[in-house]
């Protein structure tokens, strides 16, 4: 380009930015507001006349506006020109605006002028400034330009001091590792400490720093801090794994009384279904968040684990660490997402928390320290290698501190036996096993205890019943003491809970350690597969054998002849019994694991010191190393499984018993159900460890409970008093019960209880209780019959199979329909008349059964006592019965067919069953239920209905014998009473006094032990039965005067006085039909048959009977040769047909 074409090219930007201006200056005045013609601008201001210019002269306002062509329209006079005058007017306007703008803003103008010049000042010096650095650089650039030969040397001097510099700060920081070293191991900050000495030792042995003399001891010892440190790394991996440490315990709990689930530990917000951290849990989570009550601390941990990046938390490579041995180049390099990454933070401004406070990270970074080190696969082969004697001692120390709450809980029970008279009491927390599950002396009645859990409000609110599902028969439930189930279910609760916890730290182990062995560029020194570095099935083997042999220790009993694994030590009764010494190869005769460890290593100080000063003396070179070696020996002494022999057992806190079997049931299980979440084939794991229960309960413990359930049966029905009301059972029922019915429902409440307990074999368990109560039927059955049986007529016994009167007919198709007709009646509000018409129904059929003959004093039941005793019966068995259908109703509750506790084999636990045999938590005051399956609810509902049909059977049958006893003693008083005397009687007749007196009795009897229903039932319609006896029996009346009569009077206002005391009923117990019969033997024949044509009331018979009296005709006559003393008798008994004819005429048409 050149300098000719730069003025064109300058002049035409200048236009081009003249344009642009213009243009951002008309867009200015179109937008603001002051500008446009909005009317509001005052006359005179340079706004208005800018809108006057614009609305009138706007042509001076276009920027191609030329003035020539205004200036000849001004000069035009005509229509097309402008107007001169309001040119110059707008002239002016605009002149005087712009004078009033200058003048108003002079100072501002004025102000402007020397800013304008300094600015133009410093431009140019700003210039001049530009011009003298561009010389200065040119200068500078031929100056570097030449060449030194000086300066090559000073470059390599400096690098030499430099790597010199640098070998320095090297040896300097080394020289600083110990010290860092130990202060982090002290801080358990042990991840950094592992990576602080991996990187120590790299640096050491590189080429350069082996040349270096003066760090070969510091080298020693680093190579020493190696193996050091992985032995602590191991021994702080099994402090957590084995709860050593004080912060293990929050991850297990001591045993709470009344415990039926394990706690989840470590739940946020009591599982609300996220992590710590408030994160939702990952559907792919190892442990599944949609499990109910799964959210426990293990469950957030792995949660979070699989979540993480799998990275290394540290980079051994970076050489950066040396700026600061106390951690801060010790950071994490990875994201902060990494959870050891709090424990690699070293901020000194807040001191972080302890690094043993989360058991789990502890764990994780132990074994992250360990693959640092390059150690991990030879430290989880130690862990492997002492995992049995780790759980053998944890299961020691656990018997220990159970057996020191155990003696405690006895003191504390002496002391408050010592302490009981006094009024301020022990004090509730002296144990917690003295808790029992029943209370034996809460009723009174023998043999039968009350649950604990329903004794939560006193026994002395006057007549309050008490439910009978808390019974429970002491022999049974008391099989084994009940200290000796608590301590039992404290030693298990808290064994168990502790091996949660230490499987838990297992499978941690197991899964990071499967974690760190699947990075690329894992290395380990022992050469262990990545996939094989912790095989966790093949860990969790020794703690299953452990559960199995402790199970096996405390239900089964040597001495009752079942087999065992037991005392592997031969004992000396063995011995003797043999009859010559063959001892047995598999049982050891002792074992080192026996002793004391605390004891043994004190005892061996002295000599392990001794053994280590002549190594020194003599083997320098064995010096090195000894102390772990001897220390390494003598700990594998104890914990050599061919030292210690197979099976090891462990002293037992109580003897062993089947019957803990039900005891154990609860946490064995719940361990299981709680197994088969933490590790990963649990659930097979689990099933392996119920398979003892389930093998147990069948061949040992099922046999046994039968056995005993005989014999407490047999013991409960045979005892004298087993049939005889006991007072004490008033807490139960508002009228005395049976012993054998209060016993033998506890016995049942006691076998539920255990069924609902037990997961294995139910079935057998729901066919023992229903066998108890067939066998209790057929003694009810079989006491009925005792205690209806009759004695022959002549006193003799020999026909021992006769019944009642009353027993047979309570037994006759015809009664039964009409009297539970009756007894429904007056259960319910049924009018009086229907009442009325079922007794006269029920009087018809016991008529017509009677027939001809008589009831005699042998046919009925033989004492009132008797009686009393079957009203016993009655109540006891409707009171079982009634229970007994609360068991099965609430067993009806819908279950699930796939759930745990509706398995229908024989046992709960079957090879295909998707679930593991569990048992619910039992709730206070829940319930007892029968679970039955469809073919034993058939049975049970027919038992049932036995025991219905039984009681009907005893209620009639007391009804009828009643009834009886009135037919019998008024069929005596009509027959042999006498009538015809010679002045007025002053008393009944002796066999209304004997029949009043007995009806006495029987009310007194039966108002103790029936209920107010029954009774009532027993004595409704008595008035008309006696009412119609006296009439229809009247033909039996041997001779009659006035006199007689009025005796008979005095007879029916004797029973009518009796029967108003007992029964309600005052319309048949007033004998007005009865008197109006007996009125008729006071009228003349003639007046009597007057009554008969004007109202037939009675029957031909009846009306026959008291002719037949009044005219003094012999009832035992034949009617063909009767002589009657009245001659006109015939006449009248032939008038007497006329009417009866007339009457069934009248009725017929």
């Amino acid at each position: 380009m050149s300098n000719d074409d730069m003025p064109d090219e300058y002049e035409e930007q200048r236009r081009r930015e003249i344009e642009v201006q213009k243009a951002r200056q008309k867009k200015i005045r179109e937008k603001v507001p002051g500008r446009r013609a909005t009317g509001k601008a005052k006359a005179g201001d340079i706004d208005a006349v800018l809108d006057e210019i614009k609305d009138e002269w706007a042509i001076v306002t276009d920027p191609d506006f030329n003035p020539v062509d205004l200036a000849l329209q001004l000069l035009d006079d005509s229509s097309l020109g402008k107007d001169m005058d309001s040119f110059r007017r707008t002239k002016d306007m605009l002149s005087r605006a712009m004078k009033g703008s200058v003048d108003k803003h002079y100072q501002a103008f004025n102000a402007a002028l020397p800013h304008h010049s300094s600015l133009l000042s410093h431009l140019d010096a700003t210039q001049s400034q530009i011009k003298d650095a561009r010389n200065s650089l040119q200068e500078a650039k031929e100056t570097l330009g030449s060449k030194r030969g000086d300066l090559v040397q000073l470059w390599a001097r400096n690098q030499t001091v430099e790597e010199m510099m640098r070998i320095l700060d090297q040896i300097e920081h080394l020289k600083s590792v110990p010290d860092a070293l130990e202060s982090l191991i002290l801080e358990k900050r042990l991840l950094q400490a592992a990576a602080l000495l991996i990187r120590s030792l790299k640096l050491i042995n590189k080429t350069d720093m082996l040349e270096v003399g003066a760090v070969s001891d510091l080298r020693s010892y680093l190579v020493g801090q190696e193996t050091t440190l992985r032995d602590i790394l191991v021994d702080e991996l099994h402090s957590h794994l084995y709860l050593k440490s004080f912060w293990c315990e929050s991850r297990w709990t001591v045993y709470n009384p009344s415990q039926q689930t394990f706690a989840t530990q470590g739940t946020s917000e009591d599982g609300d279904g996220s992590d710590g951290q408030g994160r939702p849990l990952s559907i792919s989570s190892p442990i599944s968040p949609t499990a109910p009550g799964r959210t426990t601390r293990l469950a957030r941990y792995l949660n979070d684990l699989a979540l993480r990046p799998n990275d290394p938390p540290f980079d051994v490579n970076d050489s950066n660490y040396r700026h600061s041995l106390s951690g801060i180049g010790l950071n994490a390099s990875t994201s902060s997402s990494n959870g050891l990454s709090a424990y690699a933070s070293s901020s000194n401004a807040s001191q972080p928390r302890n690094p043993e406070a989360d058991s789990f990270a502890y764990i994780e970074m132990l074994l992250e320290s360990l693959a640092i080190l390059g150690k991990l696969g030879t430290g989880l082969d130690i862990v492997a290698q002492k995992l049995s004697s780790e759980i053998f001692t944890l299961i020691e120390v656990t018997i220990e501190e159970v057996s020191e709450r155990a003696e405690y809980g006895r003191r504390g029970s002496m002391i408050g036996m010592m302490d009981s008279g006094s009024t301020t009491g022990r004090p509730t927390d002296l144990s917690m096993l003295l808790t029992p599950a029943i209370t034996s002396n809460a009723l009174g009645i023998a043999g039968v205890a009350v649950a604990a859990a329903m004794q939560a409000s006193p026994m002395n609110a006057r007549r309050t019943i008490m439910d009978a599902t808390s019974l429970r028969l002491t022999a049974l439930e008391s099989s084994t003491k009940v200290l000796d189930q608590e301590i039992l279910k404290d030693f298990f609760w808290t064994l168990y809970s502790k091996l949660i916890a230490v499987s838990e730290g297992l499978r941690v182990v197991y899964e990071v350690a499967n974690r760190i062995g699947s990075r690329r560029d894992y290395k380990d020194s022992s050469g262990t597969k990545p996939g094989a570095l912790f095989p966790l099935e093949e860990v969790w083997a020794p703690i299953q054998a452990e559960v199995r042999t402790l199970l096996s220790d405390y239900i089964t009993d040597e001495e009752q002849g079942a087999i065992s694994g037991r005392n592997p030590i031969s004992s000396i009764n063995e011995v003797l019994r043999e009859g010559r010494f063959n001892r047995d190869k598999g049982k050891p005769i002792f074992r080192f694991a026996d002793t004391d460890t605390k004891f043994a290593t004190k005892a061996l100080r002295q000599h392990e010191e001794e053994l280590t000063r002549v190594l020194k003396d003599t083997v320098p070179g064995l010096v090195q190393g000894s102390e772990n070696a001897l220390q390494a020996t003598l700990a594998a002494v104890g914990t050599d499984d061919r030292l210690m022999g197979t099976g090891q057992h462990h002293r037992t806190l109580v003897h062993p018993n089947a019957f803990h079997v039900s005891v154990l049931f609860q946490p064995t299980l719940a361990f299981l159900d709680r197994i088969s979440d933490v590790l990963p084939a649990g659930l097979e794991a689990a099933r392996a460890s119920s398979a003892v229960l389930d093998e147990f309960v069948l061949k040992v413990y099922l046999p046994q409970l039968e056995d005993k359930v005989s014999a407490l049966f047999h013991q409960t029905v045979t005892s004298p008093d087993a049939f005889e009301p006991d007072p004490a059972s008033l807490a139960l029922s508002p009228k005395p019960l049976v012993k054998a019915s209060v016993q033998l429902m506890a016995l049942i409440n006691s076998l539920c209880v255990m069924l609902r307990t037990t997961p294995f074999h139910r079935e057998n368990y729901s066919r023992l209780i229903l066998t108890v109560i067939g066998k209790f039927y057929q003694r009810c059955s079989d006491r009925f019959y005792d205690l209806v049986s009759v004695k022959g007529e002549d006193g003799s016994s020999e026909d021992d199979s006769r019944i009642a009167l009353a027993a047979q007919w309570a037994q006759k198709a015809e009664l039964g329909p009409c009297l539970s007709e009756l007894l429904k009646a007056l259960s319910g509000d049924t009018a009086a008349a229907t009442k009325q018409h079922l007794c006269r129904q029920e009087t018809h059929l016991e008529n017509s059964l009677l027939g001809e003959g008589a009831v005699s004093k042998h046919d009925l039941i033989a004492s009132i006592r008797n009686v009393s005793a079957l009203a016993s019966l009655y109540h006891s068995v409707t009171w079982f019965a009634s229970q007994l259908e609360a068991l099965k109703g609430s067993s009806n509750e819908a279950i699930s067919v796939t759930s745990p506790l509706r398995l229908e084999p024989s046992s709960a636990l079957s090879p295909t069953s998707p679930y593991l045999p569990i048992i619910a938590p039992v709730q206070p005051n829940e319930q007892l239920s029968l679970p039955l399956s469809s073919a034993m609810a058939m049975r049970f509902q027919a038992l049932h209905m036995t025991y219905v049909q039984l009681a009907e059977l005893i209620l009639y049958t007391i009804r009828i014998d009643v009834r009886c006893r009135v037919i019998h003693h008024l069929d005596l008083a009509l027959r042999h009473g006498i009538y015809r005397i010679e002045r007025e009687a002053a008393e009944p007749d002796p066999h209304i006094i004997d029949l009043n007196t007995e009806l006495g009795n029987s009310e007194a009897s039966l108002t103790s032990t029936l209920p107010e229903v029954q009774r009532k039932f027993v004595f409704e319609g008595m008035g008309h039965l006696m009412q119609h006896l006296l009439i229809s029996n009247a033909r039996y009346i041997l001779s009659a005067n006035d006199l007689g009569i009025k005796k008979m009077m005095r007879n029916m206002l004797a029973l009518q006085q009796n029967i108003k005391t007992i029964t309600d009923d005052n319309h048949s117990t007033e004998f007005d039909r009865a008197k109006r019969y007996y009125s008729l033997f006071l009228l003349p024949p003639p007046d009597m048959l007057d009554t008969v044509r004007q109202k037939q009331e009675f029957t031909f018979d009846e009306y026959k009977a008291i002719l037949d009296l009044k005219c003094g005709v012999h009832p035992n006559q034949v009617s063909g040769a009767a002589q009657a003393a009245d001659r006109n008798y015939n006449m009248y008994l032939i008038e007497l047909h006329g009417l009866e004819l007339e009457n069934s005429a009248e009725g017929s048409s």
